[in-house]
């Protein structure tokens, strides 16, 4: 669609695209729990990664430099501290 259409007659539409994304789907058992995730490269930022929580329909986005200091995983992702100190050291290891 062009900039500025009118769908319907009710929205401006602004932008639409479809692009074509590479992802990795990757699932560990932990200690805790099993883990099931998306993981694709920010389009903006080419040093963070989009990590998409499959089991709790929840992303954060991160370097792999964020998660030495970084408490958003327990916040972001809703998770215990023990469980996100297991996906921190899982996404060091795989970003």
């Amino acid at each position: 669609m062009e900039k500025g259409t009118q769908m319907g007659g009710k929205f401006e539409i602004l932008k639409d695209e479809t692009k074509t994304k590479e992802l990795r789907y990757i699932s560990f058992m932990g200690n805790y729990q099993r883990y099931d995730f998306a993981l694709m490269n920010h389009e903006e930022d080419p040093d963070k990664t989009v990590v998409i929580h499959l089991q709790k329909n929840r992303f954060i986005v991160v370097g792999k430099e964020d998660l030495d200091n970084n408490r958003d995983v327990e916040h972001i992702l809703h998770e215990t501290a023990m469980e996100a100190d297991e996906v921190r050291a899982f996404l060091k290891e795989v970003l």
